[in-house]
């Protein structure tokens, strides 16, 4: 099997998508997830801090009910390969820590790996991975330890 041939629109309503995920969980809409997810989706954000692998929709809802979240996400460099019969995505992020909960108040970035699908009502997220790859931290931020201001 290979993957679906992709137009140029396909690749638009991808970024959207990306972009969409990011207004939706900035704005803590969590019962929007089934615009952004297949019911069976997977999300694995174990290098991003998440204790394990989350399947479907509703266990990805509640763990995003329940962590702490930037103000904001930001997503860039966005590359859609056909791969098989798969569509992947990587993209990376950077999202700042800024909120008055935040502690420490901080930037982090790194990459998002996925894996998307087309369905009747759009494109959808059935693999999303994200991984921190750098953290800045003001250096004058006494409560977090050197070694983990900047990585």
């Amino acid at each position: 099997m290979t993957a679906p041939e992709l137009g140029a629109l396909d690749l638009l309503l991808i970024h959207q998508l990306l972009g969409h995920y990011g207004h939706v969980v900035d704005d803590a809409e969590w019962d929007r997830f089934e615009e952004l997810f297949t019911p069976d989706a997977v999300l694995d954000y174990t290098g991003a801090g998440a204790p394990a692998l989350l399947h479907g929709i509703e266990e990805i809802r509640t763990f995003f009910r329940e962590v702490q979240h930037p103000s904001a996400h930001h997503v860039v460099n966005i590359v859609v390969t056909p791969v098989g019969d798969e569509i992947r995505v990587r993209s990376k992020f950077f999202v700042p820590y800024t909120r008055e909960h935040s502690v420490p108040k901080r930037w982090k970035g790194g990459t998002y790996d996925d894996v998307v699908v087309p369905t009747d009502a759009g494109w959808r997220f059935a693999f999303r991975n994200c991984t921190a790859r750098w953290q800045f931290t003001a250096d004058d931020d006494e409560s977090v330890p050197p070694h983990r201001r900047t990585w």
